[in-house]
């Protein structure tokens, strides 16, 4: 007579059993697999009709991501497909109830797929093959100025890198005055060094030159914030800050763009000051006493204390003249390079005069580009007008000045033109470099004529 407990026993699910799986496998295909459910000694339990989870010995049981299949048993088995998105040298499958039945297939490669994109890591970000992104971790913030290292893989869909990958990338930036970089993948991966320049959220990009089917692809957004206060930043009205600008030349304005409005003397304007960094990013700085400085005669403006990073201030300049400078010093970090502008005189208005501002379009710019000899300033005239062409070295010195009479070519009503071949009043070819361009004009009424233009010479 068979006992109570053998009775018992009988027919109940003890484990799971696979099929021996081929390999390799390519992570990301689906491949077929049989598995059992079989009783304490071995045997099939063909009255089984049960559930049970399949994923891969590498996965977290309870959050399974490289292999995440439900398999329903009828008559105790089961068999299907299933996709590992994990490329590993040595992996098996797990078949678990979860009601302490469970089993292991042999042992498997996965193999990485078919290069399809690019894929960039940067600081504290974590490379995580075969998940749905790739990557844990979030974002280090930057500073504007430092060094960083970030990371490239050529990867399958799954993000596993294909390490037969020997190609020539690209890597650009959201920051324009960040160059781009040229690297050679090894091993289908490569690390190479960034610094941005300006401050604020900021992207790496990557692109395969060597095969452009290859997706190229965006980095997670960085935050970059601005270095410590270093120098002090004069904006004139006219004028327009450039954080981050690569300029390091005086005469060619670093940390702005534009060129300065003419003002009037004895007429206030406006002039900003900021604290910024190495690169021009303005800081957050606050409390150090900042006061302008000329060499001409101006109004000469009490000093203002920084706030968040700036100060402002109404100045005149008390007579007429070009190139009048200005700077700010704060008597503690070294003071701003020099600003220069042009002072206008007082216009006479009871003899109703008017100012005329015209456009003065310089070409070729700069001169000597492609072997060009002679640079024309175009202009127009609301009249027939005496003309005064000056052009001045990147220290204000005057190089050259032409008088034309009215009526004269050059000084007629409508479009003018004057040729320049690069040659001081002293017949001297004059230096590669920057240079400011100003014509003036005017009539028996007074009526002003004024613009000027940045030009540049390369021989």
């Amino acid at each position: 007579m068979i006992s109570l407990l053998a009775v018992i026993l009988i027919g109940q699910l003890d484990h799971f059993e696979f099929s021996p799986i081929s390999t390799p496998q390519r992570a990301g295909d689906p491949f077929g697999i049989v598995v059992y459910a079989l009783d304490a000694n071995g045997n099939p339990y063909y009255g089984y009709n049960g559930s049970a989870r399949i994923y891969t010995s590498l996965d977290n049981p309870s959050n399974p991501v490289y292999c995440d299949t439900l398999a329903q048993f009828s008559g105790g088995s089961w068999s299907g497909s299933v996709t590992v998105t994990l490329a590993s040298d040595a992996l098996s499958l797990i078949c678990n109830d979860f009601q302490g039945h469970s089993g292991m297939s042999n042992q498997i490669q996965t193999l990485a797929n078919i290069p399809t994109q690019l894929f960039l890591l940067v600081p504290n970000e974590t490379y995580a093959p075969g998940t749905a992104t790739g990557k844990s971790g979030s974002v280090t913030g930057q500073t504007a100025g430092n060094t960083f290292t970030a990371q490239v893989y050529a990867t399958d869909a799954w993000y596993n890198l294909v390490d037969t990958i020997g190609h020539t990338v690209r890597v650009t930036t959201s920051d324009p005055f960040v160059s781009q970089q040229q690297i050679q993948l090894v091993n289908g991966t490569r690390a190479f060094s960034y610094a941005f320049r300006t401050a604020g959220t900021r992207q790496i990009y990557a692109s395969d030159l060597t095969n452009t089917s290859i997706q190229t692809d965006t980095s997670a957004a960085i935050p970059v914030s601005a270095g410590a206060y270093a120098d002090l930043l004069v904006v004139l009205p006219g004028e327009t800050h450039l954080p981050g600008d690569t300029t390091s030349e005086i005469p060619a304005t670093p940390g702005k763009s534009g060129m300065p409005l003419d003002q009037y003397e004895g007429t206030n304007f406006q002039v900003l000051v900021y604290a910024t960094d190495t690169m021009w990013n303005m800081t957050a700085v606050s409390g150090y006493p900042v006061q302008l400085v000329s060499d001409f005669s101006f109004s000469n403006p009490p000093a203002e204390t920084l706030s968040n990073g700036s100060a402002q201030f109404l100045v005149n300049f008390s007579f007429a003249g070009d190139n009048q400078n200005l700077w700010a010093d704060d008597g503690t970090i070294e003071s701003s390079y020099r600003s220069y502008l042009n002072i206008l005189a007082q216009q006479d208005t009871t003899n109703d005069t008017t100012l005329v501002d015209t456009l003065l379009k310089a070409y070729p710019n700069p001169l000597g580009i492609e072997g060009s000899g002679s640079m024309y300033f175009e202009y127009r005239l609301p009249a027939s007008a005496n003309v005064s062409f000056l052009i001045f070295d990147p220290f204000g010195n005057l190089i050259l000045q032409k008088e034309i009479d009215a009526g004269d070519i050059g000084a007629q009503a409508g479009l003018n033109r004057i040729a320049w071949t690069g040659y001081n009043d002293k017949n001297q070819r004059v230096a590669s470099g920057l240079y400011y361009a100003v014509l003036k004009a005017w009539t028996h009424t007074n009526t002003v004529v004024k613009a000027a233009t940045k030009v540049g010479v390369v021989w």
